[in-house]
């Protein structure tokens, strides 16, 4: 079963095409083809989590580099310090995942 038709000659459907063209409504462009965008790999993706985590670690120990002297020994230094304690562990831990390959490529 086909489409009804809105014109019934193709020279109509021209004529009504220059009408809109002349009135600066061209014929509506056909929506983007949108296809689903695939996920990364998880090895891929553990490494994005690698290096964020590493540029959070050092974000905060050039943060706590730029503390002035006078609040070196501030509470909100010794935050920053036991912060840069668990971030250095935390990357520790992703450093030493070794995710298996899969498919008998170990």
């Amino acid at each position: 079963m086909g489409r009804s038709r809105i014109y019934a000659s193709a020279a109509e459907r021209q004529r009504a095409y220059r009408r809109r063209l002349a009135a600066g409504q061209a014929a509506p462009a056909p929506p983007p083809e949108s296809r689903p965008r695939r996920q990364p790999s998880r090895p891929a993706r553990l490494a994005a989590v690698r290096s964020a985590v590493v540029q959070l670690f050092d974000e905060y120990e050039n943060w706590l580099a730029a503390v002035p002297e006078s609040l070196q020994e501030s509470g909100q230094a010794q935050r920053l310090a036991e912060t840069i304690d668990q971030l250095a562990a935390v990357v520790d831990l992703l450093c030493d995942i070794d995710p298996p390959r899969g498919f008998g490529r170990d």
